[in-house]
């Protein structure tokens, strides 16, 4: 309501806010970078508390659970947004290339939303319009969370294993639909997955001593569910363009580089037609071109300066001239009047 209310007052008033709003966006991402500059020292430190409180051992029981979750998601990738890319007949080539920078970028950051501006441009680029590129992907931030998902119910198991305590498959189907739920916005915050997973295993009555194992490699397995949201949403956009009949419509073709207007293209002569324009028109034609203008010769087209053009034909001016030059004089009228 108030973003409607925006567009509804005064140039004045909607100027300031506008301005306002930046401003405070800009400062908002400095501070998320003051905190991802200072990361890797508390990730160093929640380590060292780690081995020192449980010893070397538990590295090894963290590292089963990293290696789990990234098998999880690679399997995810491999079998769910692969063959929804083969299936719409996207050039994967040209995709992977796409999605490529914003999914490294959101891996390397932890953050979704660092991606985002990136993620917007290059699927616009690969061929889907800005106002759908533009409404899917930062929607699917909020409702489109499948790494986080993924994460948070392999880590609830986890923490439930560590204290000795088993679920049933129904209150593990309960946990994961509650994650559905519970893991909607924390796209934009780093390691704001970890928040959500402290809150439902308290609701699920399992204790928090697991948290402490989790705690130390959080940030490893934060990069890799954060690039797996970004790929999906991504993918996401491209599907919906590709279902609305929308993907690389006249408008992407229009803006493609290197694309050469039909007009310019250069005809090729027909030498059955013998029909001449006479020589005075084709002499003000000569004046008023370019400066390089093609001029027929037999079977291939050469390209001269209009000076050469117009001095070797600057004798030509009596209207009954051999047919040969009548025959070139007509190819050329046909090719470019």
């Amino acid at each position: 309501m108030f973003a409607v209310a925006i567009t509804q007052v005064d140039e004045k008033s909607k100027g300031f806010m506008l301005d306002f709003n930046a401003s405070l966006s800009s400062i908002m991402f400095k501070i998320v970078e003051m905190v991802m500059n200072y990361a890797p020292i508390g990730v160093g430190c929640a380590i060292a508390s780690t081995v020192a409180e449980y010893g070397l051992s538990s590295l090894a029981t963290v590292g089963k659970l990293i290696a789990t979750l990234y098998i999880t998601l690679i399997l995810f990738v491999l079998l769910v947004i692969l063959p929804i890319v083969l299936v719409c007949r996207f050039p994967l080539r040209e995709f992977i290339w796409a999605v490529g920078q914003p999914f490294l970028m959101a891996f390397a950051t932890s953050s979704s939303e660092s991606a985002l501006p990136t993620a917007m441009e290059n699927m616009v680029e690969f061929g889907v319009p800005v106002d759908i590129a533009a409404f899917v992907i930062p929607i699917g931030y909020s409702f489109n969370l499948q790494g986080s998902t993924l994460y948070l119910a392999i880590a609830v198991i986890f923490c439930a294993q560590v204290v000795g305590i088993n679920k049933t498959v129904g209150e593990q189907v309960v946990i994961i639909l509650t994650l559905m739920l519970t893991s909607k916005g924390v796209a934009a915050v780093p390691r704001a997955s970890y928040i959500v997973l402290y809150s439902l295993l308290g609701s699920s009555s399992i204790p928090l001593a697991g948290l402490a194992l989790i705690t130390a490699v959080d940030a490893f397995m934060d990069m890799a569910r954060t690039s797996v949201n970004v790929l999906g949403n991504m993918t996401a956009s491209a599907v919906i363009a590709k279902w609305e009949g929308e993907f690389r419509n006249e408008s992407w073709v229009a803006r493609k580089p290197r694309q050469m207007p039909e007009t310019l293209a250069m005809d090729e002569p027909d030498h059955d037609d013998t029909t001449a324009l006479p020589l005075h028109h084709i002499d003000s034609q000569f004046h008023h071109s370019q400066p390089l203008s093609p001029v027929i010769h037999g079977d291939k087209a050469s390209i001269h300066s209009v000076d050469s053009v117009h001095s070797t034909y600057s004798g030509a001016h009596n209207y009954h001239q051999t047919s040969t030059t009548q025959r070139q004089y007509g190819a050329y009228g046909n090719s470019y009047n």
